[in-house]
């Protein structure tokens, strides 16, 4: 339940500027419902004059903490009263939390973006690193892989001087002689392949989108993983070009979650579970990714999606689609072949295949799901980017009733599909809710009734 402001309620804030289409609010604030805790956070648009002023102001007006962006990182400096000890390394503060005497500075940007690749699955001990850029974001990009015994760190930019003085920087501080500056063009003197690549520039941000620092296909073939500091657009040219070279690519938005959540856990002492970061994680995606003027049902095998799909596309002019027999066509197979001859996770990263296709090229359509698509967190946050997504709920009984005669259900192909049935639901049944903008209750309920309702709520959801 969301707090009411009151006279109890503490203030968490932003200074920088621009300020206006942050996301910083929505993890703030979205913590601070999850945790119950009397918080708000707002954006302060803060000219460069007077930030000392502004952070001073700030610790009067008892503000319990702050992040900082751009361009204020390395001004804030001179308004702390102590610096933690990456802040220092780094040379920029993006986070104030509150003592007794003044604000103390910190830095979570490299923490934050270290939380973001480990949760990937991506180490840095012992690899070799690219980082494209020389600014701010590259020089934290730099000490985290440093700190975390990269075995070789090359920094390429246009120009070789700002690169080369974080490299000497970098390496002073760590005593090592690991980091070694470049200019782009020198790509193909860093050794070896597989190389873990950091974008920190701004090229390829929204409208851009079409741009890319090194536009060379050998480059790509050498990258392993791809990691761009930008999150809108969600996919950037260099990761398209990671990922056609065969490499992993990620957005900065996980980057973005984690540096806030590490500057609330300062402000209140507290420890963010996962679970919490994913539900905050949800809402930065949407803010992102509005939903498509698409219907989606999901919801259990025979719960009534593809028959309720049908009546909505035959009432309401909607291009019906069924994911599974969208893959059925895709691959030239059966269901049930795929997971004979593939296995079941081969299945599921094909749907999420299949829903960013989808959500590419389908408009003002009916899309009825597979029972097991919403069960990838990745294929729940794309089923509500496609549209608005509907839960069809039946009971156990009346789901039997409607499989028991159906062969092609190579899920309940056991011993006892009845129990089978009642353990799958228990445990997709929270995972359904998670993923659906609305539940929808099919039991004794007539067809068309149900396909008004879908069809009026999905109006009245666009319509806001």
């Amino acid at each position: 339940m969301k707090q009411q402001i009151s006279g109890q309620t503490r203030v968490l804030g932003l200074l920088g500027n621009p300020v206006e289409h942050t996301l910083s609010p929505i993890i703030h604030n979205t913590l601070s419902e999850l945790l119950q805790l009397n918080e708000v956070y707002v954006p302060f648009r803060v000219e460069g004059a007077g930030v000392s002023s502004a952070v001073q102001g700030a610790f009067d007006l008892n503000v319990l903490g702050l992040n900082v962006t751009v361009p204020h990182k390395n001004q804030v400096m001179h308004s702390v009263v102590e610096l933690d000890s990456v802040a220092q390394g780094i040379g920029a503060v993006n986070t104030l939390v509150r003592t007794n005497t003044g604000y103390k500075g910190y830095n979570t940007d490299m923490p934050g973006l270290l939380r973001a690749i480990q949760s990937e699955g991506i180490e840095l001990k012992g690899k070799t690193v690219v980082i494209l850029g020389a600014g701010g974001a590259s020089k934290a990009v730099a000490y985290m892989c440093l700190q975390e015994q990269a075995k070789a760190v090359f920094m390429l930019n246009r120009t070789l001087e700002k690169a080369r003085e974080i490299a000497t920087q970098m390496n002073q501080l760590f005593h090592t002689s690991v980091m070694q500056a470049m200019t782009l063009e020198e790509w193909k003197n860093v050794p070896g392949d597989s190389w873990i690549v950091f974008q920190c520039t701004s090229v390829g941000l929204s409208p851009n989108v079409e741009q890319v620092i090194i536009e060379t296909p050998e480059f790509y073939e050498k990258v392993a993983v791809g990691v761009d500091l930008i999150y809108n657009p969600a996919v950037t040219h260099f990761m398209r070009l990671v990922q056609k070279a065969g490499g992993q690519a990620f957005n900065g938005l996980k980057m973005l979650l984690y540096q806030g959540i590490i500057a609330y856990e300062l402000w209140n002492q507290v420890v963010v579970t996962e679970e919490q970061a994913d539900l905050v994680y949800d809402r930065l995606y949407e803010a992102i990714h509005p939903s498509g003027d698409n219907i989606v049902l999901i919801g259990f095998m025979g719960s009534g999606k593809t028959t309720i799909g049908h009546r909505i596309e035959e009432k309401y002019g909607y291009t019906f689609i069924d994911t599974d027999a969208y893959i059925e066509e895709r691959e030239g197979r059966s269901i049930s072949q795929i997971f004979a001859e593939e296995g079941e996770e081969y299945f599921r990263q094909l749907e999420t295949v299949v829903l960013q296709e989808l959500i590419t090229n389908t408009r003002h359509g009916l899309i009825a799901t597979g029972g097991g698509m919403p069960l990838r967190r990745e294929n729940a946050r794309l089923l509500r980017e496609l549209g608005q997504v509907f839960y069809l709920q039946a009971s156990e009984e009346e789901i039997w009733n409607r499989v028991k005669e159906n062969q092609n259900r190579p899920l309940l192909i056991c011993e006892n599909p009845q129990e089978k049935i009642h353990v799958m639901m228990h445990q997709r049944h929270p995972i359904y809710s998670r993923a659906a903008h609305v539940e929808v209750k099919t039991d004794g309920r007539n067809v068309d009734a149900i396909a008004a309702e879908i069809y009026q709520v999905s109006n009245k959801r666009q319509l806001r």
